[in-house]
C-alpha cells in the first residue's frame, strides 16, 4: 500500500512551530532547504514510483514523497546510505525538507537499497534530474515582479546558486553519473577538474573569492570546463544519451555561446536574475 502526502497541502497546525526559531526557520526557508522543500519536493516521481505497489494492500510504504527526495538529497551531498538513513530518521532540517514530521523516522537499509535500486532499474532518477534541472532554469528566468506573492521567497533562496554555480551543480551531476558508470572515463579527466566538482552541492566554489575579477574568472573557469565535457563526451553515446549530459549541453547554450572555439558567458539569459552580492557566481 503506497502513502503519499502532497507537499503543496497545508497544515493546520506546523509541528515545526515547536522547534524552531524565527530566525532558524528564515535559515531554513532562505536556504537550499527553503528551495528544495517548496519548489523541488512537489517534482519527485511519485505516480511512478507508485506503480511498484498495491494502492490498498500490503503494509504502508514510507511516503514516496519524502524517499523520493532523499535519495535526490543523497546524490546532491554525496552521503554513504548510512549517512542518508541518519539524515532521513534523525536532523530536523532534513525532515523539514521532507515535509515529514520532526520526530524519528525509522527506515532500514534494506528499505533504502530497495528504493535505490527502483530508481535504477526504472530509470527513475533520469526523470528526477531532467525535470528538476528544467525547473531550475525555468525560476531563474522568471521575473520576480510577475510572481505571486507567496513564491517570490524562491528567488532569493535561487540567488544561492547563481549562473557560476547552475553551471557547476550541473557539471557535477553528470561527473558523478560518469564515476558510477565509467570510472576508467572519469579517471582520464584532468584531476584539478575532478576536483573542482567534488565537493558536496552546497560547498561548491566556497573557497573562491569575493572580488568581482575572481568571480568572473571562476565564471569564465567554469563555462569553459563545461565546453570541454561536452565536446569530449559528444561522440560518446553511452554518456551523450544520459539526461545529465542533455541538461549540461542546454545549460550551457543558454549561459554561454561559443566564436571560433572561443567560450563567451552571455551578458544577459533572458532574464532577471537576482543575485547575492556573497556568491562566487553572481554576475
Amino acid at each position: 500500500m503506497h502513502k503519499v502526502v502532497n507537499p503543496q497541502q497545508i497544515r493546520l497546525f506546523d509541528s515545526f512551530d515547536n522547534i524552531l526559531t524565527e530566525k532558524t526557520r528564515k535559515r531554513l526557508l532562505y536556504g537550499w532547504q527553503g528551495v528544495f522543500r517548496h519548489v523541488i519536493l512537489e517534482l519527485m516521481p511519485v505516480e511512478q514510483i507508485s506503480e511498484h505497489f498495491d494502492p490498498a494492500m500490503g503494509r504502508p510504504t514510507k511516503e514516496l514523497y519524502s524517499i523520493a527526495g532523499l535519495l535526490h538529497i543523497k546524490e546532491f551531498m554525496n552521503w554513504t546510505k548510512l549517512e542518508a538513513l541518519d539524515a532521513y530518521s534523525f536532523h530536523a532540517d532534513i525532515q523539514y525538507v521532507l515535509n515529514l514530521e520532526p520526530v524519528a523516522h525509522d527506515i532500514s537499509m534494506r528499505t533504502l537499497e530497495r528504493y535505490i535500486n527502483l530508481f535504477e532499474e526504472d530509470e527513475i532518477a533520469k526523470t528526477v534530474m531532467s525535470k528538476v534541472t528544467a525547473t531550475l532554469v525555468e525560476l531563474l528566468d522568471i521575473k520576480i515582479d510577475k510572481q505571486r506573492l507567496d513564491s517570490t521567497h524562491i528567488f532569493s533562496d535561487m540567488a544561492s546558486f547563481g549562473r557560476t554555480r547552475l553551471m557547476g551543480v550541473a557539471m557535477k551531476r553528470f561527473l558523478t553519473q560518469l564515476k558510477h558508470h565509467n570510472v576508467s572515463d572519469y579517471e582520464s579527466l584532468d584531476v584539478s577538474l575532478r576536483q573542482r566538482y567534488a565537493p558536496g552541492v552546497n560547498q561548491l566554489f566556497a573557497d573562491a573569492k569575493k572580488d568581482s575579477e575572481s568571480r568572473r574568472l571562476l565564471r569564465q573557469q567554469v563555462a569553459e570546463d563545461m565546453y570541454y565535457l561536452i565536446k569530449l563526451f559528444a561522440d560518446k553515446p553511452e554518456h551523450a544519451h544520459r539526461d545529465s549530459y542533455k541538461a549540461m549541453e542546454r545549460i550551457f547554450y543558454e549561459q554561454c555561446e561559443v566564436h571560433e572555439d572561443k567560450v563567451s558567458v552571455k551578458e544577459k539569459t533572458g532574464g532577471n536574475v537576482m543575485q547575492n552580492p556573497s556568491d562566487p557566481g553572481a554576475t
